[in-house]
C-alpha cells in the first residue's frame, strides 16, 4: 500500500474513533459530566478536554511555533518507541504513564455537548491541517516519551489515544465506565 493510501486509511480511521468517541461524551448525563469516578480520576469533561487539546502541540510542531516539551532524553525515545509503539496502536496503553502538561486539562466544556463538538472540531481541524502537511512531507508528531512519529503512524497513535480514552467514558445508558483515568495519566 502507498503512503498515501496508508495516510488516507488512517485518517479515515480518526475520523471514525472521533465520531463514535463524540458520540459517547454526548451520552453523558449532565450529573456525571464532572463528577469523578474515584478520587485522583479524571472527569468524562476533563476526558474530552484532555483529548480536544492534545491536537494543540501537534498543529504548533507544524507550524514551527512548538510543540511537546521532550520528558526523556533524546537516546531513550527510540528505545520506549520500539517497546511500546505497537502495543499502544493496538490498543494497549501502559498504565500509570503521565499525561505530558501541554495536553492535561485546565478548563473543561460546560455540558457533554459542547464537549463532543470541541473534540470533533479539534480533530477535524488536525486532520485537514495534518494533510497537507503530509502532502508537503512534513507529516509528523514528535511525542514526549516516543519521539519522532510520522505520517499515518502519527494518525493512528492519535486514534489510540482516543479509543483508549474512549473506554474510559460511561457506557452509553448504563452509567457505567470502563478503567477511568488516573488524574496523574
Amino acid at each position: 500500500m502507498k503512503a498515501s493510501d496508508r495516510f488516507a486509511q488512517a485518517a479515515d480511521d480518526h475520523r471514525q474513533a472521533v465520531a463514535t468517541c463524540a458520540a459517547a461524551i454526548r451520552s453523558v448525563s449532565a450529573a456525571d459530566w464532572e463528577r469523578s469516578p474515584a478520587e485522583k480520576k479524571w472527569t468524562p469533561a476533563q476526558i474530552a478536554e484532555h483529548l480536544a487539546v492534545a491536537y494543540d502541540p501537534v498543529l504548533s510542531e507544524i507550524d514551527g511555533t512548538g510543540g511537546f516539551r521532550m520528558i526523556v532524553p533524546w537516546w531513550m525515545r527510540p528505545i520506549l518507541r520500539l517497546r511500546f509503539l505497537a502495543p499502544i496502536l493496538a490498543g494497549r496503553f501502559p498504565k500509570g504513564v503521565r499525561a505530558p502538561r501541554e495536553v492535561r486539562p485546565t478548563s473543561t466544556s460546560r455540558t457533554p455537548e459542547d464537549g463532543a463538538r470541541r473534540l470533533a472540531e479539534r480533530a477535524e481541524v488536525f486532520l485537514d491541517r495534518f494533510a497537507q502537511a503530509h502532502g508537503q512531507g512534513r507529516a509528523r508528531v514528535t511525542h514526549p516519551y516516543l519521539g519522532r512519529l510520522n505520517g499515518a503512524v502519527a494518525v493512528r497513535f492519535l486514534t489510540a489515544h482516543v479509543r483508549h480514552h474512549r473506554e474510559q467514558l460511561p457506557s452509553p445508558g448504563s452509567g457505567a465506565r470502563g478503567s477511568a483515568i488516573s488524574s496523574s495519566a
